[in-house]
């Protein structure tokens, strides 16, 4: 695991903690996606849910709500391992789903989910007044504006320009 060579510490958590607000999840996703992608990259491997808890010092409950955070934005799959000898349940081994530029676009999406939402408060705050007067109408203006000039910002951006080819 990448702990071993230092890699779980200082300049690596923090990116990866950026990376995890990007896509919309808490900074504490950060230590959690830095393993799996550690782990990816070194050896290929899987992570099971004991070895998270090892490498990020959370708990089982912490990685397992932030692990399943990450399965629902489909950032991460796991899989049972049928490998394991024994009786009971067999454990779920984790791998991050794609490369760093999947995780990236995903954060694109986020942000023009989000714009895409701040628009549609905006009508219906015009919609409720049946045009807003003054002050009030200016500053609808001005916060549509912007809003629709990072839409326009983001649709320039082709998905090309944001992969890393493979």
């Amino acid at each position: 695991m990448g702990e071993a060579n230092g890699l779980m510490k200082g300049p690596t958590t923090r990116l990866f903690e950026k990376v995890a607000k990007w896509i919309g999840l808490s900074p504490n996703a950060g230590p959690v996606l830095a393993a799996l992608f550690i782990e990816h990259y070194e050896t290929g491997e899987r992570l099971s849910s004991d070895d998270i808890c090892q490498v990020t010092g959370y708990s089982r409950a912490n990685a397992g709500l932030i692990v399943s955070q990450l399965e629902a934005l489909g950032v991460i799959d796991g899989q049972r391992d049928y490998d394991q000898t024994g009786r009971g349940r067999k454990r779920v081994l984790y791998a991050v789903n794609g490369t760093f530029s999947d995780i990236f676009e995903l954060g694109v999406i986020s942000i023009q989910d989000r714009l895409n939402g701040m628009l549609k408060d905006l009508q219906t705050i015009e919609n409720i007044d049946a045009g807003p007067k003054g002050s009030f109408a200016q500053l609808m203006k001005e916060v549509r504006k912007s809003i629709e000039n990072r839409q326009e910002e983001l649709r320039s951006i082709s998905s090309s320009d944001i992969s890393v080819r493979r």
